[in-house]
């Protein structure tokens, strides 16, 4: 197959694009570098150097190809951009292309929270996932990930100056973490048998509370305390960074909305998600000779 994916040499793609290449097909990889050319082509694939922008350039490079990997990228939220605003803009340029390229079969890495008017900046997701629902005769794989365990390497800073661990969410209440492994697991699968029609299919890796966060770390020689703060706060930290203040205050929601994890998480139990390989003891690993290399 003709196989053509956004996201570069990213964190997932990085897993999945070299198993596609030995299965034998032919793949084109987006890149807005051509930095990356070199890096790209030494796995065996194609580069096509371009903006996710640009929607005559995403029609060229889409065209001729039996499948599409799409995820809203590009974004910089500490630049002050409109997150939300962006995935509108950028939604509609996916649909846009795969319409006039003709494309039959996309996979789109969204988001749990999705389907969820209550996720907060999650919910944004939901504009990719609609505009390419609306394309008829074309097959559409959602991927719904839960949040990344990179997502705590934002906490480095706190703990090496101040051993504390910083959320507007409770220590004891369970969330569910993911790894890019077990996303490319699922996108792999999915890119080389795209289901017919429209679909879902959610991603964890582990589920965890924050002491659970505490005690992984601890293991791995790293004590810290757990603060709850206030989501104001959180506002105001997300502000002071550089974040488009809505972009914030979604942010804030999709907190609050973690608050009630039955509730956050009731579409994803309701159905057959993908329960991955990679725990949280095992990232805490990872994250600890991060932490290590960074004091040194």
């Amino acid at each position: 197959m003709k196989i053509i994916v956004l996201g570069s040499l990213g964190n997932i793609n990085r897993y999945y694009l070299p198993r596609l290449i030995a299965d034998g097909h032919d793949v084109t990889v987006i890149t807005s570098s051509s930095d990356r050319i070199a890096n790209i082509e030494a796995l065996g694939a194609k580069s096509a150097v371009g903006s996710n922008r640009d929607v005559d350039f995403l029609t060229r490079a889409f065209t001729g190809n039996d499948v599409v990997y799409l995820m809203i990228s590009g974004i910089n939220p500490t630049s002050g951009i409109d997150m939300w605003q962006s995935a509108i803009e950028l939604s509609e340029n996916y649909k846009t292309a795969v319409q006039n390229s003709g494309v039959k079969n996309v996979v789109n890495l969204s988001s749990v929270g999705a389907d969820n008017p209550n996720a907060g900046i999650l919910y944004s997701y939901h504009f990719a996932e609609d505009a390419l629902n609306s394309l008829e005769g074309v097959n559409v794989a959602h991927i719904r990930p839960v949040g990344f365990y990179s997502n705590l390497f934002a906490d480095m800073q706190s703990l090496k100056t101040m051993q504390t661990l910083f959320s507007p969410v409770s220590a004891n209440i369970t969330h569910g973490w993911v790894s890019p492994i077990d996303i490319a697991d699922v996108a792999y699968d999915l890119i080389d048998r795209t289901p017919a029609g429209k679909s879902a299919k959610f991603v964890v890796s582990d589920w965890a509370t924050g002491n659970d966060w505490l005690k992984a770390l601890a293991e791995n020689g790293i004590e810290a305390k757990y603060q709850q703060i206030p989501d104001l706060a959180l506002v105001e930290n997300m502000i002071k960074l550089g974040f488009y203040e809505d972009t914030a205050n979604r942010f804030a929601q999709m907190s609050r909305a973690g608050e009630s994890p039955d509730e956050f998480y009731a579409s994803l139990r309701a159905t057959d998600y993908h329960l991955g390989k990679v725990k949280l003891v095992e990232f805490a690993k990872v994250f600890a000779v991060a932490y290590r290399e960074e004091r040194r």
